[in-house]
């Protein structure tokens, strides 16, 4: 499986997912981090971090696309985090995966500024017509109105948004340069994207 986590707008929870996510993934075949990001956070993370159960590399160009087979071409899972903003790299990015989730945290700047990375995954499928996306809910306070009202607009505009949320908690806001433990909602995550929730 080769997943892209994307959003032109920072502060969305892009690296921490894409981190989390390939723990998940490691744990069911070997994995690969892409760190396409200029500024480097994943990079930074796995060597602060040690003993990471996956390789990354840093890949802040926009021809991933040419480069994702020989790079990860003997991975079962890829995961790449795209910077905000780039737009040459994200969409080089979506070119190369199956799957984008794009992470949207629950408010109403983030649904206003959701429509540039909507209209750069359409264009990626006139190239991938095979690019399949998800709206991936983070930094959630569950049982708040904000939850509720982003929620529903995302399904009235029929953007297809996942069951899994990942909430506001300070375990994964303060786990950047770490080996995570505790998978929690990641986990969740990676069997509703493989059809294995129950």
């Amino acid at each position: 499986m080769r997943i892209a986590v994307a959003n032109l707008k920072g502060g969305t929870g892009k690296t921490t997912s894409a981190v989390y996510l390939a723990h998940a993934m490691a744990g069911d075949g070997s994995t690969l981090l892409i760190d396409s990001d200029p500024q480097g956070s994943a990079l930074s993370w796995s060597e602060t971090a040690g003993d990471l159960p996956f390789p990354v590399i840093a890949l802040p160009v926009t021809n991933i696309h040419r480069q994702i087979d020989a790079l990860a071409g003997r991975y079962t899972h890829t995961v790449i985090d795209t910077p905000p903003g780039h737009t040459g790299i994200v969409a080089s990015a979506l070119r190369s995966v199956g799957l984008v989730l794009v992470t949207v945290t629950p408010t109403i700047l983030d649904l206003d500024r959701l429509n540039a990375t909507l209209f750069l995954i359409d264009e990626a499928r006139a190239l991938n017509d095979g690019l399949d996306a998800r709206v991936l809910l983070t930094r959630v306070r569950q049982a708040t109105r904000s939850q509720r009202e982003v929620r529903a607009t995302l399904v009235e505009d029929k953007i297809p948004v996942l069951a899994t949320e990942i909430p506001l908690r300070e375990s994964i806001a303060l786990a950047g340069g770490t080996v995570i433990g505790d998978l929690a909602e990641y986990r969740q995550l990676l069997e509703e994207l493989t059809g294995k929730a129950e």
